[in-house]
Order: structure tokens, then C-alpha cells, then sequence
């Protein structure tokens, strides 16, 4: 039984891959708060339940707030990859201006305000 968890687990880590890693990591960590809940109402021990709930619902959560974000489907990203949609043709209008180090400089200084957003990335 525990080579047949791992060989699942694996399988269903493995092709996952990407902007999808956090997700899935997120659940992950859902998945240690469902046990640990669970572990909670066999123990008879109140404070493993709630704060496995706690754990669990909050990764699942945040889990589903990200698959909206990347406009992924949740079922898709935690099946393990698999349907991965087919990539959507889309008619790109008008021209690619070059710019340079001085031309950006000139806009930074003519600007009124400037919003600079760290670590704005993938999740």
C-alpha cells in the first residue's frame, strides 16, 4: 500500500509543472491540514481538529483564489496536469516600438507618478 501512495503521489506531482507548482503546493499543504484534522477525531483531540480545519480550508482556498488568478481550472491544475488546454489563437494588432535605456529614463523623469509593485509575480 505505501509503494502504490508513492508511485501515486509522484505521478500526480510530476506532471505538474510551471506557474502551476505554487498551486500545488498550496494544496499540498491543505492536504497536511485535512490529516491532521482527521488525525484530530480519531485522537478525540479538539484542538487537532480545528487547527487542521483551519489549515486545510485556508490552503484549499488560496489554492482556488490562484487557479482564478491564472485563469486555470482548479480540477485541471490538482488531477495532475492532465487536460491542459489547447492554445487559443489571437489576432495581435498594431506595431512593436523599440525602446532604449535613454528613451526610458526621459519617460521616468516626464511622468507625474510612478507605481513601482515588488514582487508582483506569477502567484
Amino acid at each position: 500500500m505505501c509503494a502504490l501512495v508513492l508511485f501515486l503521489g509522484w505521478h500526480l506531482i510530476m506532471a505538474i509543472g510551471g506557474a502551476d507548482m505554487p498551486v500545488v503546493i498550496s494544496m499540498l499543504n491543505s492536504y497536511s491540514g485535512w490529516t491532521t484534522s482527521a488525525s484530530g477525531f480519531m485522537l478525540k483531540n479538539e484542538l487537532l481538529v480545528i487547527s487542521g480545519a483551519l489549515i486545510g480550508s485556508s490552503g484549499a482556498i488560496l489554492s482556488y483564489i490562484m487557479c482564478r488568478g491564472m485563469n486555470r481550472s482548479f480540477i485541471g491544475v490538482i488531477s495532475g496536469g492532465f487536460g491542459i488546454e489547447t492554445e487559443r489563437k489571437q489576432n495581435i494588432e498594431g506595431e512593436m516600438k523599440p525602446i532604449n535605456v535613454d528613451e526610458v529614463v526621459k519617460l521616468l523623469l516626464e511622468a507625474k507618478s510612478i507605481i513601482i509593485t515588488p514582487g508582483y509575480g506569477m502567484a
